[in-house]
């Protein structure tokens, strides 16, 4: 076995490693550097020198171990190329992202052109984690999960001439988007370790979490602006879901945080593969849930943005690309914030000894006078708050050490990472473990000669079903209940499951798609709990749970409803348990596209619930559309006719198309009145009842008559005023609610041919009445609220955040409440 260390040894940059074994050329991963003032490249001569390649093996998608694959990949076409669905996704991202960057910059040529990027593509050949493949005769390849980044991969190469483990990054603690690494039984006879942090024993990852919650609320009790660098891929996720978390919890004020640069691309590749993810993030994707952008983190949609959001009189977190500053957003926002006083710049990754971030940090303890900072050739006095957070990817020393004692290779490398780390770490390892300790430098070519080799385990299937019939949905329980007999809750990838039903390893890329995502939908089995891309058959318990209906929890419904209704922009969302149905408020109803209506029949049909489009107008909205339609104008007052629009004017006004331009805004008629006009006040009151009666009770009289009338009815008028217009005086009774009024309409107009008095109902409503009375109901059926009622004048809805109680109770509330104001339930 040969070892040619063409980069990334002895140093952190251009990782690659050409291998000789079985008599096949193989290359690990094809990085680059991404410092400055160094040669970007591996040394490819040894390559050539050596007559060539049969194929690469990429780890995972960082540039630092991909960015020169299409350079290797056009002079050696026929190498196929071996990665996994997760990182072919994020390399494509990765590299063309690079090849624009190499565009845009003046008096540099690009190392490889967008031809050769596709090209380079199109000769992937993906494999799943688990699986072992068979790349040539007697030599295999297996992909494990190495935790580190989406898709990275423990590789494990074995040959009649030996087994060969390489790292590539990896680190066992979870992460928030994936889990650690997770080794099987290996036997290598030959390791090659990553040593990147073979130095440190990384700090208790919830402390620095926390440390950074803390740093951004003293940003927000500042009202500062705030920069956090982070890698596009890995660690700008963790940064989201660390953040996001933090404001549902309440632990953090909730601010605004955008996102910029690369990290919006990777952000939407992590969507296209939740299977490489951690459980719980994936499980969110795959129903169809937006796991990193909300109400408060959002993306940046294009650079106009980001002068604004700097302007903007609040405290502002932006995460954005790169993490050491080298280029992106990140540094434009860094040239701003830096000279900010109340501006805050964390660094949470590994810094290049020559990258703006580690000039930065070096700063931490530097002078204020000495405090200057060198970006895009020019000199800013550093003014804010420098701060470091270790949310680092990578294993440390004792990670590295356990792997390797768990592995017990006979012959260690040490690579990726500062020499003189390296160095300590062999010295180390030296006396602890029996076994060849290496140290290469680029350059370096090492020949192994395996005696005997150790012999590997091989996973064993004792029976298999070797129907010819493909396997789908229509027949997945045949093979569920086989397993179950045979097998147990054992965790099977889907080539072995697909090997158990055929008896058969050959099998067409399509295929294995389609039965992965049969079985993702299947009632019949579930996925590991740590790790997506394993799975095992459920019990018959499960299965029967499985097929029991459940309720939807309400937040799992509103992540639904965002799902199907997002592109309709809708304000909010209301649930009526007790009928099963969403209420969806728009600021103008009338012009919702109608499209939404199948929109409205695949939610029903996914969950159960009917949709319905409340038809009450946003006022505040309207008036806004009014005052802008109507801006040449004195415009004295606007009300509101259900959904249409009454306008007075304080003087004449020559109208020409501002009705047309209301309409088609919001869908609504617009009414305008001219100051003086007779019948005006009777036209915003729409339920005046006039007198017939040629008499007029005296007010006292006629005020003592109501209370009368009134006295053996459920629902009385709780106050009663004389109001007048600009011909007469008129009684007004106020309810409840109009809607209570309403039910009274027919005696209303019976007191007023009484009394001689015009009546009127009044528009507003008694919310302290309607409030109590909710919270009275509530305490009586004991339903447990998370806060008060609310209550919606425009929409008169009682708003009840559930925190616990029984649906039998709420549909009780629900009735009661109605019956006694009118207003609807919103659960």
């Amino acid at each position: 076995m040969e070892l040619s260390f063409l980069g990334g040894a002895y140093e952190v940059g251009a990782s690659s490693i050409l291998i000789n074994i079985n008599g096949k050329k193989i290359l690990l991963d094809s990085g680059i550097r991404q410092g400055v003032a160094k040669d970007p490249l591996p040394d490819f001569r040894t390559i050539q020198e050596k007559g060539g390649i049969d194929a690469i093996i990429i780890s995972h998608a960082h540039m630092d171990h991909t960015g020169s694959l299409p350079i290797i990949s056009k002079e050696y076409p026929s190498a196929k190329i071996y990665m996994n669905n997760m990182t072919k996704d994020l390399v494509r991202v990765l590299l063309y992202d690079s090849l624009k960057i190499m565009n845009n910059r003046e008096a540099e040529i690009p190392l490889y052109a967008e031809l050769d990027v596709k090209n380079m593509l199109d000769r992937v050949f993906t494999i799943n984690y688990q699986v072992e493949f068979p790349m040539f005769d007697d030599l295999t390849v297996t992909f494990y999960n190495a935790g580190h980044i989406a898709g990275a991969s423990l590789v494990y190469v074995k040959s009649e001439e030996g087994a060969l483990f390489y790292s590539g990054d990896f680190s066992m603690f979870p992460q928030r988007t994936v889990e650690g690494a997770k080794v099987p039984k290996l036997r290598p006879d030959a390791a090659i370790f990553e040593s990147t942090y073979g130095d440190k024993l990384h700090s208790n990852r919830e402390l620095e979490e926390e440390r950074l919650i803390k740093v951004v609320n003293e940003c927000a009790v500042n009202k500062g602006k705030m920069l956090i660098p982070a890698f596009a891929l890995g660690r700008a996720q963790e940064i989201i879901l660390i953040l996001k978390k933090a404001i549902n919890k309440g632990q953090l004020k909730k601010i605004n945080i955008y996102v910029d640069g690369m990290i919006r691309n990777i952000n939407s590749t992590y969507m296209l593969n939740p299977l490489y993810l951690k459980n719980s993030l994936g499980k969110k994707i795959l129903r169809g849930i937006e796991p990193f952008y909300d109400d408060y983190i959002k993306p940046i949609q294009n650079p106009d943005e980001r002068e604004e959001i700097l302007k903007k009189d609040e405290t502002i977190v932006i995460i954005s690309s790169s993490g050491m500053l080298t280029g992106g957003p990140s540094l434009a926002y860094a040239e701003k914030i830096v000279s900010m006083e109340n501006g805050y710049i964390v660094l949470t990754g590994y810094q290049d000894e020559e990258s703006p971030g580690r000039k930065l940090l070096s700063l931490l303890e530097a002078m204020p006078g000495d405090r200057v900072l060198e970006i895009n050739n020019k000199s800013i006095p550093v003014k804010c708050f420098i701060e470091k957070v270790g949310l680092s990817a990578h294993g440390d020393k004792s990670e590295i050490k356990a792997l390797i004692n768990m592995l017990a290779p006979k012959n260690v490398f040490l690579v990726h990472g500062n020499g003189e780390i390296i160095e300590n770490l062999g010295r180390e390892l030296i006396t602890e473990i029996r076994a060849n300790v290496f140290i290469p430098k680029p350059g370096d070519n090492y020949s192994i000669n395996i005696k005997s080799p150790r012999k590997q385990w091989k996973k064993q299937f004792q029976k298999v079903l070797n129907i010819e019939v493909g396997l789908c949905e229509e027949n997945i329980k045949d093979l569920w209940k086989f397993i179950r007999e045979n097998y147990g809750e054992k965790l099977f990838t889907i080539e072995e499951l697909m090997y158990l039903w055929s008896g058969s390893n050959k099998h067409t890329i399509s295929s294995l798609e389609k039965l992965q995502e049969a079985i993702l939908k299947s009632l019949y089995f579930d996925t590991d709990s740590k790790r997506l891309f394993l799975f095992k058959a459920k019990s018959e318990e499960d299965v029967k749970d499985a097929l029991t209906p459940k309720e939807l929890k309400p937040n799992e419904l509103s992540q639904l409803v965002e799902k199907y209704f997002k592109e309709y922009a809708y304000k909010k969302s209301g649930f009526i348990y007790a009928e099963k149905k969403v209420i969806l408020s728009f600021d103008f109803p009338r012009i919702v596209p109608n499209s939404i209506y199948e929109s409205m029949k695949g939610f029903e049909a996914e969950t159960g619930w009917r949709v319905e489009i409340s038809n009450a107008l946003n006022i505040n909205k309207a008036e806004q559309v009014v005052r802008e339609v109507l801006k040449n104008a004195d415009v004295k007052k606007i009300s509101f006719r259900g959904n249409d629009t009454v306008v007075i004017l304080n003087s004449n006004y020559n109208i020409t198309d501002e009705r047309e331009k209301f309409e088609e805004i919001t869908g609504c008629n617009l009414e305008v009145l001219t100051k003086g006009i007779e019948n005006t006040k009777e036209a915003l009151n729409e339920n005046l009842q006039k007198s017939s009666a040629s008499f007029k009770m005296e007010q006292n009289q006629a005020l003592s008559y109501i209370d009368e009338a009134f006295r053996g009815e459920e629902f009385k008028p709780y106050k009663k005023g004389i109001k007048s217009n600009n011909l007469y005086k008129y009684i007004e009774l106020s309810f409840i609610t109009p809607i209570i009024g309403e039910r009274y309409k027919d005696k209303i107009k019976e007191i007023a041919n009484n009394t001689g008095w015009n009546m009127s109902i009044s528009n507003s409503s008694n919310m302290n009445e309607i409030i109590n009375i909710a919270s009275l109901y509530c305490r009586e059926e004991e339903i447990v609220l998370r806060k008060n009622p609310s209550f919606n004048q425009v929409e008169l809805t009682v708003t009840l955040k559930v925190e616990s109680g029984s649906e039998e109770a709420l549909k009780r509330i629900k009735e009661c409440i109605e019956r006694k104001t009118g207003c609807r339930v919103v659960v």
